[in-house]
């Protein structure tokens, strides 16, 4: 939408408004998400929503912090000079390229990390260190004042790989949009928490790293709407024994659900079922990290005790089917869990439709209506979903 004013928070909240209002689902809305500009932040408290900040961005800035402080930077300059040099020349590029056929490796491009592009960094030190021995042939063969890595900087790249690994991990599995991600963010963020634990035979460059990540993604942790997200993981049946938060901080979880149970109206409509989950691999993880098991109570009559002895539900499963198949036992709760699990843990799901409209938006084609830019962009996303 074009806007003449400029981003304050009162006049994107407005708009945000608009926005429901003209597509119908004002009433329908529990939650917004936005990246955590501060206008943004502003917004989401003056809106009648429950606002719930990207995760994915929360991730990205902290990688970005523990970068700089941590002195990877030198590196990662070498890195981006090298990579521009093959990048803005085709006939160093098709050279790099022979190269790597004479070495039996797969002829792949370099890619350069770009601030706004989300693990564009480790992408670039993943495929520097793969090509090692290519790039150095083919600069031996050129004029060039690049200084490349040391074989000592080659190692930090490779310690920086294996930090930067389950980031990427958290953050590609968040942004998913044809499953539930929201209960999944704090069992995500422990494990995170527990990726960066600091051990004996890390380097100083790695303890400054995973101290520096920790420390911002603390900070960071407290801004995200925690509430919310507690809720939602609680109404997860695959990790509603809560092995994410301490032991001290899962009883008022179970003290807020009551509450929302005992207000809640018991009016249902049959859940969706087709939901699928991401791979068990990529799930199998999040259970790693609790500070010890869950513990059970005594079976007790209602709704919330009942639920909780109930037997956690497999990694497999999908957890809107999970509360489908149970409305008749857990009506209330049913009505409750469809509001907290829908909520995306991302924004990354908008922030592709975005960068669609970036390719059909062009200098070219400057002259589109916008409601012209509308359609192309919805038969866009179509068509690549029906491929």
């Amino acid at each position: 939408m074009k806007t003449e004013e400029r981003q304050f928070a009162d006049a994107c909240a407005r708009q945000f408004l608009d926005v429901a209002n003209q597509w119908g689902i004002a009433a329908k809305t529990s939650t917004i998400g936005t990246d955590s500009a501060r206008n943004m932040v502003a917004a989401g408290r003056i809106l009648p929503f429950e606002h719930l900040p990207c995760v994915a961005h929360v991730i990205q800035r902290a990688i970005v912090v523990s970068l700089r402080e941590s002195g990877f930077d030198g590196i990662l300059v070498k890195c981006r000079k090298v990579v521009g040099h093959f990048k803005h020349s085709p006939a160093n590029s098709d050279e790099l390229n022979a190269q790597q056929a004479s070495l039996g490796q797969e002829q792949e491009q370099l890619v350069q990390d770009v601030p706004t592009r989300w693990n564009s960094t480790l992408e670039m030190v993943k495929r520097v260190r793969r090509n090692r021995d290519a790039l150095h042939t083919t600069l031996s063969q050129q004029k060039h004042n690049l200084a490349l890595p040391t074989n000592a900087e080659y190692e930090r790249l490779a310690k920086l790989e294996k930090m930067l690994e389950p980031c990427r991990y958290i953050t590609e599995l968040l942004g998913g949009e044809n499953y539930v991600s929201c209960s999944v963010v704090l069992p995500a963020l422990c494990h995170l928490q527990h990726a960066m634990k600091i051990s004996d035979d890390d380097p100083a460059y790695s303890v400054r790293f995973k101290a520096a990540f920790t420390k911002d993604l603390n900070q960071r942790r407290e801004n995200i709407n925690l509430e919310w997200l507690k809720v939602a993981t609680a109404l997860d049946p695959r990790f509603k024994n809560l092995k994410c938060l301490p032991r001290a901080e899962r009883e008022p979880v179970w003290v807020k659900l009551r509450e929302l149970v005992k207000g809640q109206e018991p009016t249902l409509k049959p859940l969706r079922e087709e939901n699928p989950e991401p791979p068990k691999k990529k799930r199998a993880l999040l259970l790693m990290g609790s500070d010890s098991d869950s513990d059970e109570d005594t079976p007790v009559d209602n709704t919330v005790e009942r639920y909780k002895v109930e037997p956690s539900a497999n990694l497999d499963q999908c957890p809107l089917k999970w509360w489908s198949e149970h409305t008749a036992v857990y009506g209330k709760m049913a009505h409750i869990a469809r509001k907290y699990l829908g909520t995306p843990a991302t924004t990354v799901p908008c922030e592709r439709l975005f960068s669609l409209a970036g390719h059909i938006v062009q200098k070219r084609r400057s002259s589109l209506s916008p409601d012209n830019v509308n359609k192309l962009v919805c038969l866009s996303d179509w068509w690549k979903k029906e491929k």
